[in-house]
C-alpha cells in the first residue's frame, strides 16, 4: 500500500510505537502548535481564577475528572465514597469547585485518594499524543482546539487542593518514611 506523504506522517504518528514515547516525540509543527494552544488555554484558565463562577464553568471538565479520580481511587482502596459534588459552593472566603466525601479514610488510603488527581498528568499526555496531534495533522482544527481545551483542563485541575494536602499529608509522610526505610535497608 502506497501512502501519500501526508498520510504517511499520520500513519507514523498513530501506529508506530516509538512515536508515542515521551523521549522520542519530535519537535514538529503540530507538536509546537499544540503545546502553544495548551499554554494559551492554561493562561485563560489562570487569568479567570478570581472570578469563581467563570472558572467553575470553564474548568468543569477538569473538576469532573479531579473529583472522579478521588472517587474511583477511594472506591478501589475501600475509602467508601459517600458524596460527590461538582457544583461550586462558597465556603467562608473561598469557593469549593467540587468535593467527594468518604467514610473510611485512614493512614493507608488517605494519600493515594488525596493525590489521585495527579493521575491527570498522564491523562493530559495521552490526550496530547493520541488526540491533539492527530487532529492537527488531518487539519480538523475545531476538534484540535477542543482537544487542547480538555488537555489544558486536565493539566490545570491535576493539582491537589489545600484540602487534599491536609487529608493526605500524614499518610504521604508515612509512605515516604516507609520508602526511605526500605531504601536505607536495601542500600
Amino acid at each position: 500500500m502506497k501512502l501519500s506523504p501526508d498520510n504517511a506522517k499520520i500513519y507514523e504518528l498513530l501506529y508506530l510505537p516509538s512515536m508515542h514515547q515521551a523521549n522520542n516525540l519530535p519537535l514538529t509543527t503540530e507538536a509546537i502548535a499544540s503545546a502553544v494552544l495548551i499554554l494559551t488555554w492554561l493562561v485563560v484558565l489562570r487569568s479567570i481564577r478570581y472570578s469563581k463562577w467563570q472558572l467553575a464553568m470553564i474548568s468543569l471538565p477538569g473538576t469532573v475528572m479531579h473529583e472522579a479520580l478521588h472517587g474511583m481511587v477511594g472506591l478501589v482502596l475501600l475509602a467508601k465514597p459517600k458524596s460527590f459534588s461538582i457544583f461550586p459552593k462558597r465556603q467562608g472566603n473561598t469557593w469549593v469547585l467540587g468535593s467527594v466525601g468518604f467514610t473510611n479514610l485512614n493512614i493507608w488510603n488517605a494519600a493515594p485518594v488525596a493525590f489521585a488527581p495527579l493521575l491527570m498528568l498522564g491523562i493530559g499526555w495521552l490526550l496530547y499524543v493520541n488526540w491533539m496531534l492527530p487532529t492537527f495533522l488531518v487539519a480538523n482544527y475545531l476538534i484540535w482546539v477542543a482537544s487542547g481545551y480538555l488537555t489544558a483542563c486536565s493539566l490545570f485541575s491535576c493539582i491537589p487542593s489545600a484540602t487534599d494536602f491536609e487529608v493526605g499529608a500524614w499518610s504521604g509522610l508515612m509512605y515516604g518514611g516507609i520508602g526511605l526505610g526500605v531504601w536505607y535497608f536495601v542500600h
